[in-house]
């Protein structure tokens, strides 16, 4: 088993213990800036209420996450933010790439576009590009209500596949994070020709152990090992994974690895 850095979760927002603590950000409003208290966006300005949880500027939302990534990322790095709803990991990939490092966030959602674009503004970030597409398995239009694909209340997007992407002149990534709540296989299928460059980090949250076993199956096609996230605190991590490439770069994953809770692949 491998070695990672500890980390202290919230409590489940689901307990009672975790219902208690959170009462008082009842009475924080909604659309106020404030400063990200700690973990890797400390200090830059968050709008509350735009993200997901109040943990996005608590500092605490999706921790054993986030605490990857300074291992993993160095300045100079293209990034991929994949599914970068209002910007979080958007934000604390732009620090770590520094001004001589790019990341590209692509989000389909208008919202979450809306907030993504205010976090850049307000935090005066210049090494982010939006792309507001949906990444798929090949160009086209689907029904998207915000949140999943081909719901009843949904609006049509652009889509695009990874591959079509850099065919189109655009950087390839040595790092890549997708969260698409669900299309992670279909977006692999669209990009087969970056997955045989070998030597990208892909950190994907699957959210099912079914869709995490046929991403895995994919990408060992290609040679990828995997550091599962496997978190007590947080059993639904266990669909989330980090995909390594060959041994010749595994080197920059190795401080990453996950404590004595990580199982190797």
């Amino acid at each position: 088993m491998s070695s990672r850095p500890s980390f202290h979760s919230a409590p489940d927002p689901k307990s009672f213990i975790g219902q208690v603590v959170r009462l008082p950000l009842r009475l924080v409003p909604n659309n106020r800036t404030v400063r990200v208290l700690s973990g890797v966006n400390k200090g830059s300005r968050w709008i509350t209420g735009s993200g997901p949880t109040h943990g996005c500027w608590l500092g605490n939302y999706e921790r054993d996450h986030a605490v990857t990534l300074p291992r993993l990322i160095k300045p100079g790095t293209i990034a991929y933010d994949i599914g970068a709803n209002v910007g979080f990991y958007t934000l604390a990939l732009s620090r770590l790439v520094g001004e001589s490092g790019h990341v590209f966030a692509f989000e389909p959602a208008a919202r979450s576009v809306y907030f993504l674009r205010r976090h850049l503004e307000l935090n005066n970030i210049r090494n982010v590009t939006v792309v507001q597409t949906a990444i798929a398995d090949r160009t086209g239009l689907v029904t998207f209500d915000g949140w999943r694909m081909g719901t009843e209340k949904s609006y049509v997007v652009p889509t695009m596949s990874l591959d079509e992407f850099i065919a189109a002149g655009h950087p390839l990534p040595s790092f890549v994070k997708m969260d698409i709540e669900g299309v992670e296989k279909l977006a692999l299928e669209g990009a087969k020709r970056l997955l045989s460059k070998g030597d990208i980090i892909w950190l994907l949250a699957t959210h099912s152990n079914l869709l995490r076993d046929q991403c895995r199956a994919l990408m060992e096609g290609y040679g990828y090992h995997f550091e599962c996230f496997d978190s007590p605190e947080d059993p639904e991590d266990r669909a989330d994974f980090l995909a390594i490439p060959s041994p010749a770069v595994a080197s920059r994953v190795e401080t990453a690895k996950a404590p004595s809770t990580a199982v190797r692949g």
